[in-house]
């Protein structure tokens, strides 16, 4: 997974506002309390590689040739490299201290992307 995007929140109020914010870009909550919310953003990879190799898979290669496989195997791989790979999570918490006793490491709010 790619790093996660970590948000310091100075109460549970600031928590919601900034969380609303990925909400409203297509991210889902995964976990909440009164002291963090983690959003994760599932990417599917690009629509024009889908189409692309399921034309080929369907429509170009033929039925029992070694190409068939070999795209049909490059296809999921695709997609499961985009699903775990590239998929965004973001952590918006209120604790500044981890729980061995170390400071955490925020990302800067106004640097960030909600896309």
């Amino acid at each position: 997974m790619s790093e996660p995007i970590i948000l310091k929140a100075k109460n549970f109020d600031d928590m919601e506002d900034i969380a609303e914010k990925f909400l409203d870009n297509r991210y889902k909550i995964m976990s909440s309390d009164s002291k963090h919310v983690i959003l994760k953003k599932r990417n599917f990879g690009t629509i024009y590689i889908h189409i692309l190799l399921l034309f080929l898979i369907l429509f170009v290669v033929s039925y029992n040739s070694l190409v068939l496989y070999i795209l049909c195997i490059v296809y999921i791989g695709y997609f499961v490299f985009n699903l775990f790979k590239n998929s965004k999570i973001v952590l918006i918490t209120t604790e500044s201290i981890d729980k061995e006793g170390n400071p955490v490491e925020f990302n800067n709010i106004d640097d960030l992307d909600y896309s």
